[in-house]
């Protein structure tokens, strides 16, 4: 079901385009396990039912347009979408949509009642007051028994500006892109933190404490003394076992690389310039245009750490269904473009 109005004003000056839709998607195929002494590992069926909820918003403006031929046009967007997953084949209570590429890496799942493709992985204990729960032996994290989800790959939204300034026969255009929200687990960042090539791992020569209570490793518990009371955690390490132990890289738990991947970006930038018919009209061509164009220009990602300029728009997976997990995946380049188009 799709519904939607558009309209315009003020001569074509302002213009709006919404759209709202909702779609089912029934009977899903997916690869299902099955106990080993059924004689087959898995098979593929069909099964459950998706739900795609979402709006579309244009908004065109043009606040100048003199007679001298200077003409300014916004256009924004916005575009939110929810995809969840309304039920599983019966009797299952989760599909791995993807396995896991090295050991304790994350993954995407399907869970019913919860938005698609959430990223599972490991976590570290923590008491009931969301305390990390820290060995009393080594001063490092104690990894929880079971995964669990860490993270959301699906954006909140994504919007959209698009700048073009038009002046005899010049035309500038400048596209912004804004994405909010949707986690990506970094096996790049994980390696990179735990090698310590990153501003993020110096400061070695001292050692430090992660904050937390003491926990035992065997009960997955809080210790507490003798008079019933959580104990700080009071044990130092190095640095280097801060990044390559049980901690926050490099053998540590999935959770403390999986980043909110907000974005701002340029995502393209150009200066074109057309001909004018005079200076043509005694030539075979028609029109004649020249243009400079430079794409993936600049762009920010708070959350990431700051001194690896990280991208987390790469797509590990090309066009499957899995989003959100990054496997040592080419960094994204900036591309600069000279176009020079003619007609007869």
């Amino acid at each position: 079901f799709e519904a939607g109005i558009e309209s315009q004003w003020v001569n074509g000056r302002i213009k709006l385009d919404v759209t709202y839709y909702t779609r089912r998607s029934f009977d899903q195929i997916a690869n299902l396990t099955l106990p080993d002494e059924s004689g087959f590992t898995s098979f593929f069926t069909n099964f459950g039912e998706i739900s795609n909820e979402g709006v579309e918003i244009g908004l065109g403006l043009t606040p100048f347009r003199t007679s001298s031929g200077f003409i300014w046009d916004i256009y924004a967007t916005f575009t939110h979408n929810k995809n969840v997953v309304v039920e599983l084949i019966e009797g299952v209570e989760e599909i791995q949509l993807r396995q896991q590429f090295f050991a304790q890496g994350a993954s995407a799942v399907l869970r019913p009642g919860q938005e698609y493709g959430l990223l599972k992985g490991t976590v570290h204990d923590r008491d009931q007051d969301g305390n990390l729960l820290i060995d009393p032996a080594n001063g490092q994290m104690i990894q929880a028994l079971e995964e669990e989800i860490i993270g959301n790959p699906n954006p909140d939204f994504i919007a959209g500006l698009i700048n073009t300034f038009t002046f005899k026969g010049f035309t500038l255009n400048a596209v912004f892109d804004w994405r909010q929200g949707g986690d990506l687990f970094s096996n790049t960042i994980e390696s990179l933190l735990g090698r310590g090539v990153l501003a993020e791992t110096e400061d070695r020569e001292i050692n430090k404490i992660i904050p937390g209570v003491y926990g035992d490793p065997n009960t997955h518990e809080p210790i507490r003394n003798e008079n019933g009371q959580k104990i700080p955690n009071q044990t130092m390490v190095e640095v280097n076992t801060l990044w390559f132990g049980n901690t926050f890289a490099i053998n540590g738990a999935n959770e403390w690389v999986t980043f909110d991947a907000t974005t701002f970006r340029l995502r393209e930038l150009s200066l074109a310039y057309e001909f004018p018919r005079k200076l043509i009209e005694s030539t075979p061509f028609g029109s004649i245009s020249l243009s400079v164009v430079g794409r993936n220009l600049w762009f920010s990602a708070p959350i990431f750490p700051k001194s690896i300029n990280f991208d987390p728009e790469i797509n590990q997976f090309g066009s499957t269904n899995t989003q959100g997990i990054e496997y040592g995946a080419t960094p994204s380049v900036r591309r600069f473009a000279v176009n020079l188009r003619v007609s007869f």
